[in-house]
C-alpha cells in the first residue's frame, strides 16, 4: 500500500484542517501519515482516531530544522506522495520532499489571492507535481498568474452531512440565556481581516433597528477580537452581537440559527457555507472568490458585494421578512451539498489524483 504524508503547519482549526482530517481518515486505499505542530487541534484529533501523527514545529517558510525533520519522516516511512496543505507547509515540505528521493508532491491551494511574483514563489509552484484548487475561482487565479492549467485539478471541499443531522442544542439556549422566539443570525469564521467582521457588525446595527428581537452570534477567535469588541461597544450592540470564541460544537450552533451570514473579503470556497447548507440554514454571503460556486443568488441564498454594510443588512432583512423563501433556499442548499460537496466525492477525486501520480 502506498503511503501519503500530509503536512499542515497550522496551529489552529479551520476549514483546511478539517479537510486534511477527513481525507486522512477516509482515504483507505492509502496509508496516511500526518506531520503537523504538536498539540495542534489536527494532531490531537488525528491521534484520537488512531492516525499516525509526527509532531513537527514549523516556524515560518524557511525553518531548516523543520525541513530536516520532515526529510527523516519521508525517508524512514518510504513516503510515495507528500501532500502539502498550508502555505508554510508548501515551502518546508517541498524542500524536504525534493531532497529525499523520488516521492511525488501535491499542493492544495485554498485561497484565491494572486501568487507572489518573486523567483522563490515561482519556484515553489513550478516544482510541485500537481496542484489541487478547492474551487474553479482558485484555479482561474493560478492560471492567470502563469501556472499551466493542465497541472491543476479542482476538487471541492467535502462536508460530513451526518454531523448536522438530529442535533440537540437546548444547552446552547440556556448558555446564551435566549428565548425561543429570538431570531438568531450566525457567523462562524476566524476573527481576521479577510473575514471582515467590521462590515458584519455595521450591518447588524442596521438590522436590529428594524428587528429588535434579532441576536447575532459570532463563533471564532483571532487577532482582531479586541477591535471587534470595541466596534460592538461603540454601536451599543453588546446585548445584540455576541462573540462566542472558538467553538467545537458547530453543528449545535448551526441548528439554532435562522440565518447564516458570511461577510468575507475573499474566500477560496467558503466551507462554513457548506456546513450551513448541511444544517438546512439559509445564507447571505459576499460575492467573492469561490462563494458563487456554492451560493446561487436567489436560489439557495443571497449574494451581496463585499465591504457593503447596507447591502448586507438589506439582504438579511429581506430574508427575515420572507420565511417561505428562506425555507425553500434552505432545502436547495441542502440538496446542493448532498449532490456536489460530500466527503465521499472529495476523497474519491483526490484518490484519483494520487493514483495517476503513483501509476
Amino acid at each position: 500500500m502506498d503511503t501519503i504524508l500530509h503536512i499542515d503547519s497550522a496551529k489552529t482549526w479551520r476549514g483546511g484542517q478539517q479537510q486534511v482530517f477527513y481525507l486522512a481518515q477516509r482515504l483507505t486505499d492509502y496509508h496516511n501519515i500526518i506531520a503537523c505542530p504538536p498539540q495542534s487541534p489536527l494532531a490531537e484529533r488525528a491521534k484520537a482516531i488512531g492516525l499516525k501523527v509526527f509532531p513537527v514545529q514549523m516556524h515560518g517558510e524557511w525553518d531548516l530544522l523543520a525541513v530536516c525533520k520532515l526529510k527523516k519522516i519521508i525517508r524512514k516511512n518510504s513516503i510515495d506522495i507528500v501532500h502539502l496543505h498550508s502555505s508554510h507547509a508548501h515551502a518546508l515540505g517541498l524542500l524536504a520532499a525534493r531532497s529525499s528521493g523520488n516521492c511525488k508532491v501535491v499542493l492544495s491551494r485554498r485561497v484565491n489571492f494572486p501568487v507572489k511574483k518573486n523567483i522563490l514563489s515561482r519556484a515553489k509552484y513550478a516544482n510541485v507535481d500537481r496542484i489541487i484548487a478547492i474551487s474553479e475561482r482558485v484555479k482561474q487565479v493560478l492560471v492567470a498568474d502563469g501556472l499551466p492549467k493542465e497541472k491543476i485539478d479542482v476538487v471541492y471541499s467535502g462536508v460530513d452531512i451526518k454531523r448536522f443531522q438530529n442535533v440537540e442544542a437546548d444547552y446552547l439556549i440556556s448558555e446564551l440565556v435566549l428565548n425561543r422566539d429570538k431570531l438568531i443570525i450566525g457567523n462562524i469564521a476566524a476573527l481576521t481581516w479577510d473575514k471582515d467582521h467590521r462590515t458584519l457588525v455595521e450591518a447588524a446595527r442596521i438590522v436590529v433597528d428594524e428587528f429588535p428581537e434579532v441576536i447575532f452570534l459570532i463563533a471564532g477567535e483571532g487577532p482582531l477580537r479586541r477591535e471587534i469588541e470595541i466596534l460592538i461597544k461603540k454601536f451599543n450592540l453588546e446585548e445584540k452581537v455576541k462573540l462566542f470564541g472558538f467553538r467545537q460544537d458547530i453543528p449545535e450552533i448551526l441548528s439554532i440559527l435562522h440565518l447564516f451570514v458570511l461577510s468575507s473579503r475573499w474566500e477560496g470556497l467558503g466551507t462554513s457555507l457548506l456546513d450551513a447548507f448541511a444544517s438546512r440554514v439559509p445564507v447571505v454571503a459576499t460575492n467573492v472568490g469561490g462563494i458563487p460556486e456554492i451560493v446561487r443568488d436567489g436560489v439557495n441564498g443571497i449574494l451581496v458585494p463585499p465591504g457593503n454594510p447596507d447591502a448586507l443588512a438589506g439582504a438579511i432583512i429581506s430574508l427575515l421578512k420572507n420565511r417561505d423563501l428562506t425555507g425553500r433556499m434552505a432545502e436547495e442548499g441542502f440538496r446542493l451539498v448532498k449532490e456536489k460537496f460530500s466527503i465521499e466525492r472529495m476523497v474519491e477525486e483526490t484518490r484519483k489524483i494520487y493514483d495517476r501520480l503513483v501509476a
